[in-house]
Parts: structure tokens; C-alpha cells; sequence
């Protein structure tokens, strides 16, 4: 039985489970929040933490807020905050879903849970650009993964963009979403974009205890279950970079559905494993270079004008499987398939500024040419709407 078939059952399944929740009143001053792509898991991140950060700073003490979690003890410092914690899968957690009157996440959701037509539901997605298909587009859609991509599109009320691209291909194509589409931007992505980074490059270098002088490299591969195994030598990657003199430090952060059996791996003495960090943004904002594949974290990376190199030995193999919404030829970036060409590329981007310049002009255009609509201003603009749905507890 295959996934998708499977979260049409559960949805189904859920929404005679809980019936009974549906009969109490929707609370207009709670706020509900749960997002998934952070390191190891961490549920507080992404587009929602920024979104909720932007609203206790703004609007403190005004409405109730709730987060959906995996660990509670994890996240003890919300409570102190006044934020009611819930786990995901038990009665509590349904009574706040049901119960809330907006919801906000970067996908969590959406796909199964039935929300009810009193409340609004906000997808910021978890993704940039318009790059890697979703997991609906691979291969032939079947009736269930249509029911589902249907069932998503009926199941929001707001749908954040990050560009015009991703807004026609992704959300009007890809879910057939019909309803209101926010040309906001990103909401993790404001401070990379307003250049608000010095805190977040301080906080990453002082976690891992990195001199503030010190370079760093962050591989950030995406999960796939690749043929042929993908290596990257990280120690061969250093030497080359510190032939000047410098002193560089290598990040390594694999997706979170990353597993061995996937066949992507980095070998290597001089490795520091971030898949624990909570905040991928930070991380960017600390890297002076990101090596990635076929992630979307190149239009996170791609606002902070800085090199970005692919290293795709299996790009045939994942076009074939996956396939992309802006065909990877397109790609500004340095591609790269196998370790030699990953080392000539460097140090050719290391000695030949003029080279580096020439690529960040191509990644401006690249960002114009998907019609970005990063401006830095994407958590205000969402707080606004979510003012515009909630009313303030009375006190």
C-alpha cells in the first residue's frame, strides 16, 4: 500500500475520530503552530518559529499561543513563556487543532488533517524557488495522490510564496490550489535577506566552539536512495581551501530523512555533524560556502550573495526519478560530479575573483528570473493577517 493511499485512510480516520472535538467552539484568540524541518526533528523552526518570534515581540501578551511538538521537555522554555505545548498524536493536540483559529505550518498537516471551515489555515511551505518536485509529482500520479494534492488545496486558506515560479508551477500547479496566495517571501529568510546575520553567524561560532576569525563550509546534501554512492571527501575539500593560509572549519548537515541506506555520505577526520543544530538558517547565515545538491537551501543561500557550489555524481539518475520544477541546467550555480571537478572548482573560485563575481551576478538574475518576492518584510505581512482572523484575549 503506498504512502499516499495510506494518508487518505488516516484522514478519513480522523475525522470520525474526532467528531466529538467538533462540536466545541473555536477559540478566536488562539494561535496554533507546528513545523518540522529542523535538525534531528526539532519542531520548533523554520517559517513558524519566525512567525511566532515576530508575533511575541510584537504583539506580546495579546493571544494564546499554542506549538505541536514531538519532545515537550525539549521546548520547557516556551512554557515559561506562556505558550501551551502539545503532543503530536494525542487528544490534546486534535483538541487544538480543531480548536484554534489559526493555524500556522510549513506543510505539517495539511495533507490529512481536517480542519474546519471556521478556521484559517496558513501554508508557508518549507522550501524556496521552485526547484526539486514534490513527492505528488514523482512518477504518475494515482487517484490517491490526486485525492490527496485535491484534499491539500480545499485544506488552506492561505498559501505563503517564496517567488512567482514556485507560485505557478508548485501551488496552482502542483496542489491545483485555487485560493489566496501571499507574494510575501519567506519568513526565515527576512534577516538573511535584510543582512540582520551578525547574532546568527555569533551564536553558530560560539556552539561550536569555531574561532570568529575561521572559515566555514556547510554540506547540506537533500535525502534520495541514490544507485551509485555519492561521497564527498571533506579533509581533501580543507586542504585545498587552506593552501592560503586560512583556517577552515567543515558543517556537515544531511536532511532529516536522511538514513545509511540512502548511499549519501561525507568521509573524513575533520567533520563537525550539525544534524542536531535547530536552525538551518543560522547555519547559512555562518557559512562562507554551502556545497548542497538538489536542496532548496540554494534560494535561502542564494540571498546572502555568497558561493555555492552542487555536487551532483547523480544528477542523470535523480532528473530520471525526482525530476525539477526549474530545469537544473538553469541553475546558477557550480555544478560539479565527482570530487576533482568539487576540488578545481574551489580553488578556481578562491584565486579568481572576477570568476566569483560572475556567478553572483548569475544568481542575482537567477532570483529576478523567478520572480523573488524576498523583500525581507514576509513576517510582518503574515502577522498581519493573522491580525486580521484573531481577536485579542480580553483581560
Amino acid at each position: 500500500m503506498n504512502r499516499m493511499l495510506l494518508k487518505v485512510i488516516f484522514s478519513d480516520l480522523v475525522r470520525v475520530v474526532t467528531f466529538p472535538i467538533r462540536i466545541l467552539p473555536v477559540k478566536k484568540s488562539r494561535i496554533l503552530f507546528t513545523g518540522l524541518t529542523g535538525g534531528n526533528g526539532y519542531d520548533y523552526s523554520c517559517n513558524p518559529k519566525y512567525i511566532f518570534e515576530y508575533l511575541q515581540n510584537t504583539c506580546p501578551d495579546q493571544f494564546e499561543y499554542v506549538w505541536t511538538v514531538n519532545d515537550k521537555e525539549r521546548y520547557s522554555f516556551l512554557k515559561e513563556e506562556g505558550v501551551k505545548i502539545v503532543k503530536h498524536f494525542t487528544v490534546s493536540s486534535f483538541l487544538m487543532l480543531l480548536t484554534s483559529k489559526v493555524i500556522i505550518t510549513n506543510g505539517s498537516y495539511i495533507p490529512w488533517f481536517p480542519f474546519r471551515r471556521k478556521q484559517y489555515v496558513i501554508n508557508t511551505w518549507h522550501g524556496g524557488g521552485a526547484y526539486k518536485k514534490v513527492e505528488i509529482e514523482k512518477g504518475k500520479p494515482d487517484w490517491a495522490a490526486k485525492r490527496m494534492a485535491a484534499f491539500c488545496a480545499r485544506n488552506m486558506d492561505l498559501f505563503v510564496a517564496s517567488c512567482k515560479e514556485q507560485e505557478r508551477q508548485m501551488i496552482r500547479g502542483t496542489y491545483q490550489y485555487k485560493g489566496e496566495v501571499l507574494k510575501a517571501g519567506t519568513p526565515r529568510n527576512d534577516k538573511l535577506v535584510l543582512g540582520d546575520i551578525e547574532e546568527m553567524i555569533k551564536k553558530v561560532k560560539r556552539h561550536y566552539k569555531i574561532p570568529v576569525n575561521a572559515r566555514i563550509i556547510l554540506y547540506a546534501p537533500t535525502y534520495r536512495y541514490a544507485a551509485s554512492p555519492v561521497i564527498l571527501e571533506a579533509d581533501d575539500l580543507l586542504e585545498r581551501l587552506e593552501q592560503d593560509g586560512s583556517k577552515w572549519f567543515f558543517l556537515c548537515r544531511y536532511h532529516r530523512y536522511q538514513t545509511n541506506g540512502m548511499n549519501v555520505h561525507v568521509g573524513g577526520r575533520r567533520i563537525i555533524d550539525v544534524a542536531d543544530y535547530p536552525d538551518m538558517q543560522e547555519l547559512l547565515a555562518a557559512a562562507d560556502l554551502l556545497i548542497t545538491d538538489y536542496s532548496s537551501c540554494v534560494w535561502d543561500y542564494a540571498l546572502l550573495d555568497r558561493k555555492c557550489i552542487l555536487y551532483v555524481p547523480d544528477r542523470k539518475e535523480y532528473t530520471e526519478k525526482t525530476g525539477f520544477y526549474v530545469d537544473l541546467e538553469k541553475w546558477p550555480f557550480c555544478k560539479t560530479e565527482n570530487m576533482q571537478e568539487l576540488l578545481e572548482t574551489v580553488e578556481i573560485l578562491q584565486r579568481d575573483k572576477e570568476q566569483e563575481e560572475i556567478l553572483k551576478t548569475r544568481v542575482r538574475e537567477h532570483l529576478k528570473e523567478l520572480g523573488s518576492y524576498e523583500t525581507g518584510n514576509s513576517r510582518k505581512m503574515i502577522a498581519d493577517k493573522i491580525r486580521e482572523q484573531v481577536q485579542p484575549i480580553v483581560r
